[in-house]
């Protein structure tokens, strides 16, 4: 953080803009970005290659670390087109440093470090989880700390008391699996990918767009009993397990809606959530934590699900 507050000082100093340039490798997406700390997005560009994770079944680390080496000079040289910068032009450079795949993770430092260094640019470690949580900023003016978020993505699951940018206090974790690696399992085991409609889209994504044309209460049709934990601790191995177990049971037997059984699936992960995030709330207020708390900040990818996000 002591980088990030020298770029604090420099722009109150000289009274100007700051310009980061942010690389983002952590798992299957490709990504960079251009931001000023007006929160204007001057360029963003992302890569994702859904096809060769459809015919692997799942995402390889091995490939997407060549993924990674492969198009993050060109999203790079993408971006600075778009907006008319060069690499002189930008004060810092942020780096998703952790958590994700290691080996993914290792090609967007190795990019952020050889433009520092060639640049003599300050490079500023992001831990991707807390960003999640922390890029409300960027569309909530009024949002202030404390404030409880949920971060809900593919490898992860958190319900936190955000303090500070670099404080948060964990209430609740997921003991076992993610909700966007259970949704997206459930949704391969189903080859919702092997549909026309739904071959360049996230796994998950297509789960939800089914799920939207389910029929009348047919998100209650293929209820599983919901996973055991204490306290605000989530595990979502079980909702996975279960739900793959239902789909060799009931998938060739007459009448199986495949849009009731996605909207059943969705409808799980979010009442397990809920209850979570339920239990949390009621020990804040119990403990008298809980008043100073005025926003709750839901991020992270599966919060990109409407039904989700909406609980």
């Amino acid at each position: 953080m002591a980088c990030a507050r020298r770029l604090i000082q420099v722009a109150l100093i000289q009274r100007r803009s700051i310009v980061v340039l942010g690389i983002e490798s952590s798992c299957d997406d490709t990504a960079v970005a251009l931001v000023r700390d007006d929160k204007k997005i001057l360029s963003s560009k992302r890569f994702t290659d859904r096809e060769t994770h459809r015919k692997l079944g799942g995402i390889s680390p091995r490939e997407v670390a060549q993924q990674h080496k492969m198009h993050l000079p060109l999203l790079l040289s993408e971006c600075l087109n778009e907006a008319r910068l060069s690499v002189s032009d930008v004060d810092a450079i942020a780096v998703t440093t952790r958590p994700g795949l290691v080996i993914a993770l290792k090609e967007g430092i190795q990019k952020g470090l050889e433009l520092s260094r060639q640049y003599k640019k300050d490079f500023v470690a992001i831990h991707h989880m807390r960003a999640h949580a922390v890029s409300a900023f960027l569309i909530c003016d009024n949002l202030r700390f404390p404030f409880l978020t949920v971060l809900i993505s593919g490898g992860h699951a958190l319900i936190a008391l955000a303090l500070s940018s670099e404080n948060f206090t964990v209430y609740g974790e997921s003991i076992s699996g993610s909700p966007g690696e259970c949704l997206d399992k459930i949704a391969r085991e189903l080859q919702l990918n092997d549909i026309d409609e739904f071959r360049n889209i996230h796994p998950g994504a297509a789960l939800e767009q089914l799920a939207r044309r389910c029929s009348s209460n047919g998100h209650l049709r293929y209820s599983v009993a919901g996973p055991h934990t204490s306290g605000a601790d989530m595990n979502f191995s079980t909702l996975k397990s279960s739900y793959l177990n239902l789909i060799r049971k009931k998938i060739n037997s007459v009448g199986f809606s495949m849009e009731d059984f996605c909207a059943s699936v969705q409808h799980h992960v979010t009442r397990h959530v809920v209850k979570k995030l339920h239990n949390c709330l009621e020990y804040l207020t119990d403990s008298g934590q809980l008043s100073p708390v005025q926003k709750l900040v839901i991020s992270g990818g599966v919060a990109a699900n409407d039904y989700i996000c909406n609980g």
